[in-house]
């Protein structure tokens, strides 16, 4: 059986630990688009815990998310496309912290 049309693979943002780098996730900012029903999936290498946290609002249903739990999840019924508004959130992996964003497309 085919995929439904609105079926498409999720976002990958990388969070990694290596204490070399300046940043914990990358990009820095993910993009994804409502109307073509993205979702983002955090990943660690190396089974690295992490906790995903949205400051504020969320643009998804939930606002936390985790190794266990990486998967985003669609863009909430009532937040409308804007590529000039940015979603802070926190991301908490081997005792670093990094504020990355995150932007939702129409």
């Amino acid at each position: 059986m085919a995929s439904p049309s609105w079926a498409h693979a999720a976002k990958i943002v990388e969070v990694t630990v290596d204490p070399k780098l300046e940043d914990i996730a990358d990009p820095k900012e993910f993009r994804i688009s409502k109307g073509r029903f993205d979702q983002v999936k955090w990943v660690a290498a190396a089974e690295t815990y992490f906790t995903v946290e949205f400051n504020g609002e969320s643009p998804f249903y939930e606002s936390q998310f985790s190794s266990d739990a990486p998967y985003s999840g669609l863009v909430r019924r009532d937040i409308l496309g804007d590529p000039l508004k940015t979603y802070k959130y926190t991301v908490r992996a081997g005792g670093r912290t990094v504020d990355p964003g995150g932007i939702i497309d129409r």
